[in-house]
């Protein structure tokens, strides 16, 4: 015999009050995790840039001017400032969620996949303002640079790895040239799992939030399954005030 409305109610309100609770301790330690990110991100695109400027093309990067590289330079510190505005945009939304009392663990899950969908496009979108600045001040020539970066992006969905060292892309040849005699190419591709994987403080925070959201992600699969249940128990129900209801009418008509 299954569980009766009342029952399911409760025990629906049961995981709602979870879910307020893991909100809150997962809000609190994003907060953490995000600043950290923030701090890693500045200090991971400067990095990466100064190692492709100087130990990957250096003979470019020394036939710039000057104020070349100076244009450069500025170009690589607004892009690392950008990242980190948008972290703390992206992490706005799920800061602003009512998590007090009752939060509905659906609705909390999917803001924070939409989360990690942001900041998977903004490392994406950033990789690519990194390497076209690069490409414009003449430092990196590769002809085929959107066309290698989509295919990254492609084997990055499927979970391959593909950098290495750390955010940086490198592939045999050109995809636009033949393969006689040419320098394999690199490109920067800038990772969270790399980030993670290089910042040990960063590592950490992920740390405390893989048991949160594995409880969370278990909180919600129970509550929707709850919520199959609820649906079933008020079909239920409807039909059987409806067929009484008719019955009713049935015998009243024929006394």
């Amino acid at each position: 015999m299954g569980a009766t409305l009342e029952q399911l109610n409760q025990e629906m309100g049961q995981l709602r009050k979870t879910t307020s609770e893991v909100g809150l301790e997962l809000r609190q330690i994003l907060t953490e995790y995000f600043a950290v990110l923030a701090r890693s991100v500045q200090r991971q695109v400067v990095m990466t840039s100064f190692h492709l400027c100087t130990e990957v093309y250096p003979e470019a990067f020394l036939e710039r001017s000057v104020f070349e590289r100076e244009t450069l330079q500025k170009g690589i510190r607004q892009v690392s400032r950008d990242m980190t505005d948008a972290l703390a945009t992206a992490l706005q939304n799920f800061q602003e969620l009512e998590l007090e009392g009752e939060a509905n663990p659906i609705l909390v899950l999917e803001l924070w996949e939409e989360l990690e969908d942001s900041v998977t496009d903004l490392f994406r979108d950033s990789s690519r303002r990194l390497n076209h600045l690069l490409q414009n001040a003449h430092v990196m020539k590769i002809k085929a640079l959107d066309k290698l970066l989509d295919s990254a992006d492609k084997a990055t969905t499927t979970g391959r790895t593909i950098t290495n060292p750390p955010h940086l892309l490198k592939a045999l040849v050109d995809p636009e040239e033949d393969d006689d005699g040419l320098d394999p190419v690199v490109a920067i591709y800038l990772q969270l799992g790399d980030l993670e994987f290089t910042d040990p403080e960063l590592m950490g925070w992920r740390q405390k939030l893989r048991p949160l959201l594995q409880k969370l992600s278990q909180v919600q699969q129970t509550y929707s399954q709850k919520q199959e249940e609820q649906l079933t128990a008020e079909a239920i129900s409807a039909w059987k005030s409806t067929w009484i209801a008719e019955d009713l009418s049935l015998g009243g008509a024929g006394s």
